[in-house]
């Protein structure tokens, strides 16, 4: 009912919202297309005020109408999820932050994020399932990368970060993973390690086939000295690595989708038979990989590929738009409950009376 409401609600909101969206598009439009007379304007401005020289001062003002073009829409992008999402997590029980997520100390305390060199968050989505908490947020990580032209920042990984809260400990840690994807996202993996020195060997090969043999032992001493150079980077991949033990479960259906690793018993223990069928017809519905870590009174998730509440900036604000969002982002905003039934976690919180009696429920669905 409170969800119905909730909806209700926001249908009385549309029309405002959509003459704000169409003359926010006109503005934004408007500053794009007036981009190269504005470039031109300044290349007049220039010359008659003998400024030739500045042209990197150019270039930046250049830049100004257009960034004030895409300022406005990320302006309109966080308002229609405030304005939309919020109240549909409020009628959940839930409370939402589109321009805030996971702090990136918070993030890391998981164990399931790689090294990076640029991280971004946002959608902070905070909330109870009783009996329990959890916060999660759509997160971006960032490589540098060097180029011709400079540096820039290339995304590696984008997904939805989950951390919940467990009423009860796992007095060994688990990790479960996509198959052969390593215990998290471009992790270092054995094929990794001898991926460098098969590479070595390879152009080495290759090179004293076609040289002669004062060139061949060049070839081979430079490959020598460069491989070797490399044993400092490799040795502190490895130590970045996770060492964990991997564990075999029965499930055939289960182990080509899954590796799982940590202390067997623990492990046995957390995913009987049962849970493992549940995690392959969530991990099937949902169509992308995911990792998780339990360990403590603590469980955390993390998604490839989640970019949960996105409105669409072109679409007009109607009653058929609203429906497909309400739909989609209570999916989106139930997902933590999916998780927790998947793993069983729900009926590990009642077999030890952690529910306060066997007809507990879950609170609002």
């Amino acid at each position: 009912m409170a969800l119905e409401s909730a909806a209700r609600a926001l249908e009385a909101r549309l029309a405002p919202l959509e003459r704000e969206r169409r003359r926010t598009l006109r503005y934004a439009l408007a500053l794009l297309l007036a981009t190269p007379l504005w470039a031109y304007f300044l290349a007049f401005l220039f010359q008659v005020l003998h400024l030739d020289s500045l042209g990197q001062l150019w270039v930046a003002l250049i830049a100004l109408p257009p960034a004030a073009a895409f300022a406005l829409l990320s302006y309109l992008r966080t308002k229609l999820k405030g304005k939309l999402t919020r109240p549909l997590a409020k009628s959940l029980g839930f409370a939402y932050t589109p321009q805030w997520g996971l702090p990136w100390k918070e993030a890391e305390a998981s164990g399931l994020l790689p090294p990076a060199d640029r991280y971004e968050s946002e959608d902070l989505l905070e909330g109870e399932i009783p009996p329990f908490a959890f916060r999660a947020s759509d997160l971006a990580l960032y490589e540098k990368v060097r180029t011709k032209s400079g540096t820039r920042y290339r995304r590696f990984f984008s997904g939805a970060l989950y951390r919940l809260k467990l009423p009860f400990t796992f007095p060994q840690e688990v990790r479960i993973a996509p198959q052969g994807a390593g215990l998290t996202p471009k992790a270092l993996t054995p094929g990794n390690l001898l991926l460098i020195p098969l590479v070595f060997l390879t152009v080495g090969l290759t090179g004293l086939t076609r040289a002669g043999d004062l060139q061949a032992h060049t070839l081979y001493a430079f490959l020598a000295l460069a491989f070797l150079l490399t044993l400092p980077s490799l040795y502190a991949l490895y130590r970045q690595a996770p060492k964990k033990r991997r564990v075999i479960l029965e499930s055939g259906a289960f182990e080509r989708l899954f590796d799982v690793y940590g202390d067997q018993v623990e492990a046995r223990k957390l995913l009987t038979p049962r849970v493992q069928e549940a995690l392959v017809m969530f991990r099937r519905r949902l169509g992308k990989p995911f990792w998780a870590a339990f360990g403590g009174s603590e469980a955390w998730f993390l998604i490839r590929g989640r970019n949960r509440f996105e409105p669409s900036l072109l679409r007009p604000l109607n009653q058929k738009t609203l429906r497909g969002y309400v739909e989609a982002w209570t999916r989106d905003l139930m997902e933590a409950k999916r998780l927790l039934e998947a793993v069983g976690l729900d009926l590990e919180a009642r077999k030890r009376g952690r529910f306060g009696g066997e007809d507990a429920t879950w609170g609002p669905v």
